[in-house]
């Protein structure tokens, strides 16, 4: 099976066509906590016209979009911002994973986490870390399933902001073919100012 068929394929499973995953079903396949309410209180609404509009804006297609949200970021992030998350635990955290076509036929992933955490004062150590290579990261939605497939994200393109009490990290991988890197770098660029 190829990488774009199970980036596809896990987009169906955690809610694909264009949808929001629903938190329990995509949660409890990944072993994560919800919190009921958690779908609420993001406004998916506003960052979905966003980005079909840059997308557009772009002339990319959208191929599948899979969200989640989640309280424990340990559980949901590897290296060194694991251990800072388990230090520091985070408030909250919603992630969406965007399975993008450009007009050559090459596919890419970009993965937004926004990061809430319970202190501000938090969030400017966390950024200044998880923008250091080689420290690791959040993990995206189907991280184990991409790596798997061999979809490996290097952190290149990679974007982190500040945002108040939040950090938005975002970051693309190669699914097939070779995306313009200026472009591949664009989207990034977009996703991490997507609303929350």
């Amino acid at each position: 099976m190829t990488a774009a068929a199970v980036v596809a394929g896990f987009a169906i499973v955690g809610g694909g066509g264009g949808g929001a995953a629903t938190a329990g079903g995509a949660a409890a396949r990944a072993n994560v906590a919800v919190r009921p309410d958690a779908a609420a209180k993001p406004n998916r609404g506003a960052r979905k016209t966003k980005a079909d509009e840059n997308w557009r804006r772009l002339r990319l297609r959208q191929v599948r979009e899979a969200t989640e949200n989640a309280l424990d970021c340990a559980v949901n992030s590897y290296g060194q911002v694991r251990d800072f998350f388990l230090r520091n635990p985070c408030a909250d955290l919603d992630r969406t994973l965007f399975t993008l076509a450009d007009p050559a036929g090459n596919t890419f992933v970009v993965s937004v986490s926004w990061v809430r955490m319970r202190s501000k004062s938090d969030v400017r150590p966390l950024k200044e870390l998880i923008d250091t290579d080689g420290t690791g990261s959040v993990k995206t939605v189907g991280f184990d399933l991409l790596k798997s497939q061999g979809v490996r994200f290097t952190g290149t393109p990679f974007r982190s902001r500040q945002t108040k009490d939040v950090l938005v990290v975002a970051e693309g991988a190669v699914v097939s073919g070779k995306p313009d890197p200026v472009l591949f770098e664009q989207t990034v660029d977009i996703a991490a100012e997507l609303p929350r």
